[in-house]
């Protein structure tokens, strides 16, 4: 239910933001400090209304219908997460953004593809993980560590959207030998990208007012810049296949990042990128037909080790 305040009422007011920039864009002249004051009070008095009655419902982003259980973590708090489909094969682990849940990705847990097990994980600080707010990315991917686990010859794949790619980025550098392939969406990697926007600020402000989902996620925006380049130091150490998704209209996560990671991942064992043309940020759901086939691609891209004989 998180996620979904944040889907059914920040978002839209975003996409009406972005008319706002593109308006500023074209009249060079334009007054942009009432064009930012404007911003906010449109953020002001339609929140409450779009969260109540956007087009985007619950029945694809709720949980409530999927098994949930708990990691059992060597130390720090459990991670909760959603999961179907055979969990004696290959993992596909879900990893959404911010703010976000598991229900970003209910959808490929639901309908997962056939012969594997799907995961969609509740990062710290969101959904029925809570606890403490993490800003770090290496403490981020600890967290889930414990679902990197080898089935069927395979270790998992991991797919992460926007502040989700950074974060599967670094348990792949954390974790090479345990993570067979990543699928970044959307995803911001280049720190000369990172930094807080309008309604960030404008959210510090409100801070009091928010949901603690936004709050969480205000916070995470504000130390992105350190972490995606602490980031930078290890993605040398990333070796499996990765697989880009981006695209071209991307106003939120710029389609730069896709530059940036293409000389990135030095020692990655290949890198395909797919570029959606005039393609936004919500490619998870505007665009599940590109996603499945990116994940399809990244486990064929790792070929099953072969199992070992009892003893």
């Amino acid at each position: 239910m998180a996620y979904d305040v944040w889907w059914n009422g920040f978002g839209p007011i975003l996409g009406l933001t972005m008319m706002l920039d593109r308006h500023k864009s074209t009249r060079p002249c334009s007054n942009s400090g009432v064009l930012d004051l404007s911003r906010l009070l449109l953020w002001l008095a339609l929140f409450p209304f779009l969260a109540a009655c956007s087009p985007f419902g619950d029945a694809n982003m709720s949980t409530a219908d999927l098994d949930r259980a708990l990691t059992q973590p060597v130390g720090g708090n459990a991670v909760s997460y959603v999961h179907s489909g055979d969990h004696t094969s290959t993992r596909v682990i879900y990893v959404h953004g911010t703010p976000g849940d598991a229900g970003a990705f209910a959808m490929y847990v639901r309908d997962g593809l056939k012969g594997v097990g799907s995961i969609s994980i509740d990062r710290p600080g969101f959904g029925q993980t809570g606890g403490d707010i993490v800003r770090s990315f290496e403490a981020q991917a600890a967290a889930f560590e414990p679902l990197l686990v080898e089935r069927d010859g395979r270790w998992p794949v991991l797919v992460g959207h926007s502040l989700g790619g950074p974060i599967v980025a670094r348990a792949a550098a954390d974790y090479p030998d345990r993570v067979a392939a990543i699928v970044i969406i959307a995803g911001s990697l280049d720190p000369e990208l990172e930094g807080p926007r309008w309604f960030n600020y404008a959210g510090v402000l409100l801070s009091p007012a928010l949901p603690r989902p936004l709050r969480v996620s205000n916070k995470e925006i504000f130390a992105a810049r350190e972490q995606t380049e602490l980031l930078a130091d290890v993605l040398e150490h990333i070796r499996c296949p990765v697989v880009i998704v981006h695209g071209t209209r991307d106003r939120l996560v710029p389609y730069a990042n896709v530059e940036y990671m293409r000389h990135a991942f030095t020692n990655a064992a290949s890198i395909e990128v797919i570029t959606i043309e005039d393609g936004n940020h919500f490619i998870p759901w505007q665009r599940p037909d590109v996603v499945r086939d990116a994940v399809v691609r990244a486990i064929n891209a790792q070929p099953r080790r072969p199992q070992q004989p009892p003893s």
